[in-house]
């Protein structure tokens, strides 16, 4: 077995410390921002050169990232470099501010101020980890391969020393520092180039974010010697980290949730300054400014739930591919509440489902309980295709394709939406067997009464003229034996063999009706010759009773007859058609119902296959009981055979029949 490569492995208390490590951030910049505030002696605005600001900016948007993506399942594996790294950058800004505020205007006299002067420059500067950590261990937080881990090493190692040894990097990194720092991307960066090289396409969108950053971030080393501006030194380096920081959170938590949630409440926050402002400004014509101010506020508050409501569809159709989660399924609800029969339901879900999805294919299929499948499809399929399986009562009714509208697979709260309209689906599709169920019972009733005539005719046809013949030779016996006693020998002698042919046709028609195996030996007993007649043959077939060997209860003759006859065609299947090594038979009685299972580890069913008259007589015999079979194909092979039938127990049998003789 080989190694792994190092991970960054997020702990169990990643939510909780991520939190810790935003607060410890945002105060932090709360604090840098008021000391640079108080330096000139009272309180003013913060210049864009203030001491502080370039690092607690970015440090905060780090932190942040990382709250994000702790609360973001699954967590990800940089969420703590995320969060450590601005913990540390906000923190090296709000010393070195405090340092600042000590040295030019109390002299230096205030506490710690060369420790804060000191924590400020190596504290702030450790920043300059974090382009090699990223392009070593994003997206996934691993090494490329394990025999990275020394190259890695001894890059980090190149960039630490530049952060502790390098001079004057509180006021910006000198000659020393940045050749160093340079240096130590060497590796990372072939580190990078060969994780893109071997990505698939869906990773390679997520490297493309932090490619994109990371050279943000060089080209940014360029604008402080060229800029004229003396805070342009303090945005280059402020900026580098947030577009990092946005990166990784965009790749890990996908462009279209980020974006839109900043259109989101970037255009709220516009529309409501404006409104505020058009209506303080119009109302100032005709009234003091505190009534003014009074009137807007008033005019924001009454606006601002529909506005938001707005924006939000707007934002979510184009970037999301869908609207409000709540209106997608509260569509599904109206539109199967309006539904007629099964064809016209699936329409509806595949109608809303595509509207829902803006998806360029939808297909939904249902399981008839005449094994035909009803199907509704919109659009042109192609690959990529989600198929989230629909089930009622554990039994599978159907199947629902879905198509993304961009990109291989949904994103995972696209997913979790289809979740809920695929159980909304189920849910009406529950409704929906009452059709199916008339069905059924209407082919038992004519079936009843098929074997009823069969039965007629076999006793009007068969019966009653054999039994007649037989009458008319023991009469014609009778007449000759006086007379001719060899004669009267030979016509009892015939009545004697149409008699024993009529008998056998009489325990036929008997075993037809219900097996004498049941009878004489039980359920379980009977399942056990059965299985007994194909010793020898292949499969080899096991048989276990209530789990444990146990013996079953007394159960209704309906219920014994149903089970037996599916246990017989399952294993007739099994034999014919499985190809089959093994075969296993349960049968358990508990909580008031009986359960059958025959499972093989045969070739399986095929998909799409037509159910036939053996499979649709299983289904039927269960369900005119109240209970269900089904039959199912497992993901590692074979074919399992799964009844449930209920029963109310069964007094003891006063006596058993006997067998006919």
């Amino acid at each position: 077995m080989g190694r792994t490569s190092p991970t960054l492995r997020p702990r169990r208390s990643g939510r909780w410390l991520a939190a810790v490590a935003a607060g410890c951030a945002a105060a932090a910049t709360v604090a840098g921002l008021r000391c640079d505030a108080l330096i000139g002696g009272g309180p003013r605005p913060v210049a864009p050169d203030g001491a502080s600001w370039s690092f607690t900016v970015p440090g905060l948007a780090l932190a942040l990232a990382g709250a994000v993506l702790a609360v973001r399942p699954p967590r990800h594996a940089l969420t703590w470099l995320l969060a450590a790294s601005g913990v540390l950058a906000c923190g090296g800004g709000a010393a070195g501010a405090y340092a600042s505020l000590s040295l030019l205007e109390h002299g230096g006299g205030l506490p710690l101020t060369s420790l804060a002067a000191h924590a400020g420059g190596r504290t702030g500067a450790s920043l300059a980890l974090l382009p090699p950590l990223l392009l070593l261990f994003f997206p996934d937080g691993r090494l490329p391969s394990p025999r990275w881990r020394r190259p890695a090493l001894a890059s980090l190692a190149c960039t630490g020393t530049a952060v502790l040894f390098a001079p004057s990097w509180a006021s910006g990194p000198d000659a020393l520092g940045a050749a160093l720092v340079a240096g130590s991307l060497v590796i990372p960066l072939a580190a990078f180039a060969r994780r893109f090289g071997g990505a698939t396409p869906e990773r390679r969108a997520q490297l493309r974010w932090m490619l994109a950053a990371v050279s943000l971030n060089a080209a940014l080393t360029a604008v402080p010697p060229v800029a004229p501006w003396a805070w342009a030194d303090d945005a280059a380096f402020g900026t580098g980290p947030v577009a990092l920081a946005a990166a990784v959170l965009i790749a890990v938590a996908g462009h279209r949730v980020v974006l839109g949630r900043a259109l989101l409440y970037g255009g709220l926050a516009g529309a409501v300054v404006g409104i505020e402002l058009a209506v303080f400004l119009t109302a100032t014509t005709l009234m003091n400014e505190p009534l003014a101010a009074i009137l807007g506020a008033g005019a924001v508050a009454v606006l601002y739930p529909p506005l938001r409501a707005r924006l939000r569809r707007s934002v979510d159709r184009p970037a999301a591919g869908r609207g409000d989660p709540h209106d997608v399924v509260s569509a599904l609800a109206r539109r199967l509440a309006g539904s007629g029969g099964s064809g016209e339901l699936l329409a509806d879900v595949a109608r809303t489902v595509r509207a829902a999805f803006r998806s360029p294919y939808v297909r939904v299929e249902t399981d008839r309980a005449d094994g035909r499948t009803m199907v509704a499809e919109l659009g042109a399929g192609r690959a990529g295709t989600v198929i989230p399986p629909v089930a009622r009562r554990g039994v599978p009714i159907g199947r629902l394709a879905l198509v993304p509208r961009t990109g291989p697979r949904l994103p995972d709260a696209d997913q979790r939406l289809l979740a809920d309209v695929v159980r909304r689906a189920a849910a009406a599709r529950a409704a929906a067997p009452a059709e199916d169920l008339r069905r059924s019972r209407a082919r038992l009733v004519a079936s009843v009464a098929e074997e009823r005539r069969r039965l007629r005719r076999d006793l009007h046809d068969g019966l009653g003229p054999a039994l007649a013949a037989a009458a008319l030779k023991v009469e014609a016996a009778r007449n000759l034996a006086a007379g001719d006693p060899a004669g009267a020998d030979r016509a009892l002698a015939d009545a004697r063999c149409d008699l024993s042919a009529l008998l056998a046709d009489v325990r036929r028609l008997v075993r037809g009706l219900r097996p004498p195996a049941l009878d004489h030996l039980g359920l379980a007993g009977a399942v056990r010759r059965r299985i007994g007649r194909l010793d020898g043959a292949r499969p080899a077939v096991t048989l276990d009773v209530a789990g444990d060997g146990a013996a079953l209860p007394a159960l209704p003759a309906a219920v014994e007859v149903a089970a037996y006859r599916i246990v017989c065609e399952a294993l007739a299947n099994v034999t014919r058609h499985a190809a089959a090594e093994r075969c296993a038979v349960r049968l358990a009685a508990a909580a008031g119902a009986l359960e059958v299972e025959v499972v093989d580890d045969g070739r399986g069913i095929t998909s799409g296959a037509v159910a036939g008259v053996g499979l649709l007589g299983m289904r039927e015999r269960a369900e005119e009981l109240g209970g269900h079979c089904a039959v199912t194909s497992p993901p590692d092979g074979g074919t399992r055979v799964h009844a449930v039938i209920p029963y109310r127990a069964a007094p003891p049998r006063a006596a058993e029949l006997g067998g006919a003789r």
